[in-house]
């Protein structure tokens, strides 16, 4: 895949992710979990370890929080939101992970490779 390519879908998702915040700043009602995975996320996003190892991951991650934004406005379902904002939390842990595990592996190589 092209690097333009990657980068022009990472600021696509982030711009989705800008207007996510705007629109929810602006809603009625505020969801602590819906919050909590929004904060996790946010977090995440802002490591440079993260997006360059994990991107895809983390990218999973704010499409979850996309539609559990969607479910909030439109429905105000507690069950469904709370819902898929832990798998929002947990995607980005998957995200944090798989980061680190490939960091850790990039280490290890450096590592074998030096005489």
């Amino acid at each position: 895949m092209p690097i333009n390519y990657i980068v022009l879908r990472r600021l696509r998702t982030l711009a989705a992710v800008f207007l996510l915040l705007l629109t929810t700043a602006c809603a009625a009602g505020i969801n602590p979990a819906l919050e909590n995975a929004r904060d996790a996320y946010l977090r995440a996003r802002r490591d440079p370890v993260i997006v360059r190892n994990a991107g895809v991951a983390l990218d999973r991650a704010a499409v979850t929080l996309e539609e559990d934004d969607r479910r909030w406005k439109q429905d105000k379902d507690v069950d469904e939101v709370e819902h898929l904002a832990y798998i929002t939390e947990k995607r980005v842990e998957i995200a944090k992970v798989i980061a680190q595990r490939r960091l850790t592996a990039d280490k290890l190589q450096k590592a074998g490779s030096q005489p």
